[in-house]
Order: C-alpha cells, then structure tokens, then sequence
C-alpha cells in the first residue's frame, strides 16, 4: 500500500478522519478499516467535480456528513483564516448534489462551522416494529427519530435500526433516540456502502432531522434547535412552509490543534 497521509478532525466530538493523500480506490477498504479504530468516519479529500468547489469529499460509504463537511470546509481555510474572521467554503460532498457551502469563523479553539443541508425530500410520523418514529428523508440519508424520556437498550436500538435498513433503500440510515424532555439525542448511524454501524457522539445530519421535525411540527417559519449529545450541542436552524422544510442548517464546533495536524498512516 503507498503511504497514507490524513489528519483527524474534530466537528463537535464526531472524529474524523481525513484522508489527504493515498495510492488509490483499491486501498480504500484497508485504509478505511484502520483509521476506524481512531476515527468515527473516514472521508476522502478530492479535486472538485464541477466549477466553483475548492475541493470534494467523498465518505467511507458514499453517504453524506455535515460534520465532515464542517471539518473539511475548516481544513480547507485553515491557513486563511484568524479568530473572528468568516469566510464562505464551498466545497462537495458525497450524497448531495451541487455545491455545499460552509460558513467558517474562526475562533481561539479552531473554527466555529455553518453548513448548508441537503434537501429534505420527505418527513412523516412512521411506526416500525411497533416503535413510533418520526421519519425524515434529505438526501444521502434517511433519519429515524425516537421521542422517549426512556432510552432504548442498544441492542434493541442496533436490531431495530438493522430492520429498518433492510426495508429502504437509502445508503444510510440513522436512528436518533431523543429525550423530549432534555433535547438528548444518542444518535446510531448505518451505512451499507461499508456495512458499518457506529454510536457516533454527534451527528451533524442526525441534528439537522431534529431541527427539520421540531419545526415541521410548529408549523410556518424559522425554528432553532440546540440538540445536545454525547459529543457536544450541535445548532440546527429550519424554515418550514405549508408542511414542507424549506432549508436547514447546523452550526457546530471544529476544534483544532497538535492532534489535528496532518500524519502519515503507519504500514
């Protein structure tokens, strides 16, 4: 295998691994494998397909990542930016389509982050095996919230989250056991492109089905929502319409540091 050069970034407690440079897709499934052991989720740094991104990112599955994407757009504006600047990144990123842009501001610790969503093309009130949940649909990923002051023991969070995988077709799906007393969520992410299932410590498209439910539910105009989780609050901002969301964001944190510079992957 070529050497390996990637760094770990940290977006709100959700570790991930950027991959900077790397020998080719033939590698990927070695090299994905082991940085999950430092990592939550691996992404891939590329040239930009179309105009007007400075770079793309392609993660482990093919799925799409807000936090990732918060992550990459800090890399990216790293050198350019100081604590209280703000620039706009516009960058790529693997199941959404066209451009992301990324609010940047940088900030003692590392980078404050804003990311503009994908879509959310559909969100109900659903029921699987007997479990009321709420179902919401963006794309690169279908996320399941579960509203209960009592959480759910994890192997019957893993074994629910299995069967409602088996039954659609998105490449990833997440299922977001929420207190609706206290706001937490432990979000539960799978992803069938690398048949992988992670407890994350924070979702960044987990916070953004949050956001879009809390304000699907209280009809017309912008709702904010803190979303706490194991890893830290992520901010989410919806608009909804006559029962449609029109957009979301979430806002988060990157930190930076020693531990964050770029390294090689040892053989």
């Amino acid at each position: 295998m070529k050497p390996v050069r990637y760094a770990i970034l940290n977006p709100s407690g959700n570790l991930t691994a950027l991959v900077t440079a790397w020998g080719g897709r033939e590698d990927e499934e070695e090299i994905t494998r082991r940085l999950m052991r430092e990592s939550e989720q691996v992404a891939y740094l590329e040239r930009p397909l179309g105009p007007g991104a400075v770079a793309r990112i392609r993660l482990m599955g093919g799925e799409f990542c807000g936090n990732a994407a918060m992550a990459a757009a800090g890399w990216a504006a790293r050198d350019r930016i100081r604590p209280g600047e703000e620039i706009t990144v516009p960058i790529e990123v693997s199941g959404a389509e066209g451009t992301v842009f990324c609010r940047i501001r940088g900030t003692a610790e590392g980078f404050e982050g804003t990311v503009e969503m994908p879509r959310v093309t559909e969100i109900r009130e659903t029921e699987i095996a007997g479990v009321p949940l709420t179902a919401v649909r963006m794309e690169g990923i279908l996320h399941l919230i579960r509203e209960n002051t009592e959480p759910m023991a994890e192997k019957d969070a893993e074994a629910l989250l299995k069967a409602a995988a088996d039954a659609v077709p998105d490449e990833a799906v997440g299922l977001l056991d929420r207190n609706p007393e206290t706001g937490f969520m432990k979000p539960l992410v799978y992803v069938r492109g690398s048949g992988t299932m992670v407890w994350e410590t924070a979702c960044g498209s987990g916070s953004a089905a949050v956001g879009a439910a809390m304000a699907w539910r209280h009809g017309n105009g912008r709702r904010s929502t803190e979303v706490p989780q194991p890893g830290g609050v992520i901010r989410a901002e919806a608009e909804a319409l006559d029962g449609e969301i029109l957009e979301v964001t979430i806002t988060g944190t990157v930190k930076t540091g020693p531990e964050t510079e770029e390294r090689t992957l040892e053989e």
